[in-house]
């Protein structure tokens, strides 16, 4: 999800279509972590004010977070 570009009007809907299909609530959590905080057009704008580095490491937090809040959901209910 961290390429990916979801809107904020779009995400309960979809959120609740991909549940509807079967997938876990912990993947879907992910995927609306890592898409509402690192979308690709984001990283292109933030790049402009970044370093290289600083980026890659804010890119690597967004992608953590979402893993762990998904495995976490994953477990826990």
């Amino acid at each position: 999800g961290v390429p990916l570009y979801i809107r904020a009007e779009a995400v309960i809907p979809l959120a609740a279509a991909l549940m509807g299909k079967g997938v876990g609530a912990g993947t879907v959590l992910a995927l609306i972590i890592g898409s509402a905080g690192a979308s690709l057009t984001e990283l292109i704008l933030l790049r402009s004010l970044f370093t290289l580095k600083l980026l890659a490491a804010f890119v690597a937090v967004i992608f953590a977070m979402a893993m762990i809040a998904g495995y976490a959901t994953y477990l826990f209910f």
